[in-house]
């Protein structure tokens, strides 16, 4: 009876709040009560009051610290948010002029920075991860283009560890949507926290309309999407088909037996060499679980 009874209290709102505090405890960021509120991980849409009424139940009853404005369960040690904010910022703004230069190339529709820095939890050492999405049939060609012009710029040094910008992902316009079997709660934070640098023709709004699934994890998450999509008005030609296939071959020719974990189709580039998803979310469930025995 007595467990029945504790059941009962961790209502879906406080579930919400707990697992949107254990997420960000794996990385040792606490939350500004905006972030909880935007980023809350449930695919219900709770009113701000009710969060906030939540939230200060969990205070008192121990599962939940205020630290200097932010939140985060107990038991997790954090960093200055603050700081890594400002750095975050920082390296943003530095490589909004390189991300314009790059978008300059007539096939890139869309960069977008995620990671550490688009979610505002960067250290000093932190490079900058860009995602690309490119016209249909115009991948390779863009990723060639992308490379040569930040080679060019100074911003691809021999030695990999002194890299400050890592373009890691490049996605074809006509295949937004991620891969279904990839679809989880790592990959769905990773797209509603990517801050994108550049875009034209609404192709944001197109990239979020073929990923709603992510709402399903995040409902209070919310994008004014368009009702009408990009009027794609798309053409091709031998020629730049041909260019195409040549350039993915040149390119995965170059990588050799470089080439492990990526993936590397006509539609989607990623590089993922440290793919952590799996061990973030097991430490976020070990969090969450934990925090839950509190109350």
């Amino acid at each position: 009876m007595h467990s029945e009874i504790k059941r009962k209290k961790i209502n879906s709102c406080k579930s919400a709040i707990i697992k949107t505090l254990s997420y960000s405890g794996v990385f040792g960021y606490p939350l500004t009560f905006y972030q909880i509120t935007n980023n809350l991980i449930s695919k219900n849409n709770f009113p701000r009051r009710k969060i906030k009424k939540e939230l200060e139940e969990l205070i008192k009853n121990g599962a939940v610290k205020k630290i200097k404005g932010r939140y985060v369960v107990s038991g997790i040690k954090t960093h200055d948010a603050e700081k890594r904010a400002k750095i975050s910022r920082r390296i943003m703004d530095e490589n909004r002029p390189v991300a314009k230069t790059l978008a300059k190339i007539p096939w890139i529709k869309m960069i977008a920075a995620t990671g550490s820095v688009a979610n505002y939890d960067a250290d000093e050492k932190a490079d900058i991860d860009l995602l690309f999405i490119t016209e249909k049939n115009r991948l390779w060609i863009s990723r060639g283009f992308v490379f040569l012009m930040l080679k060019t710029m100074g911003k691809l040094p021999k030695n990999r560890d002194k890299r400050k910008i890592c373009p890691n992902i490049f996605i074809d316009e006509s295949k937004l949507g991620w891969v279904k079997k990839k679809r989880n709660l790592f990959i769905a934070q990773n797209i509603i926290s990517m801050q994108p640098l550049v875009w034209r023709d609404n192709i944001y709004f197109d990239f979020m309309k073929k990923n709603n699934w992510v709402f399903k994890y995040f409902g209070n998450f919310k994008v004014n999407l368009p009702h009408n999509g990009t009027k794609k008005n798309i053409k091709d030609n031998v020629l730049f088909k041909a260019l195409e296939s040549l350039a993915k071959k040149m390119q995965i020719s170059y990588m050799g037996n470089g080439i492990t974990t990526e993936v590397l189709s006509d539609e989607l580039i990623h590089f993922n060499k440290k793919d952590v998803s799996k061990k973030v979310l097991r430490k976020y469930k070990e969090i969450s679980k934990n925090t839950l025995k509190m109350l």
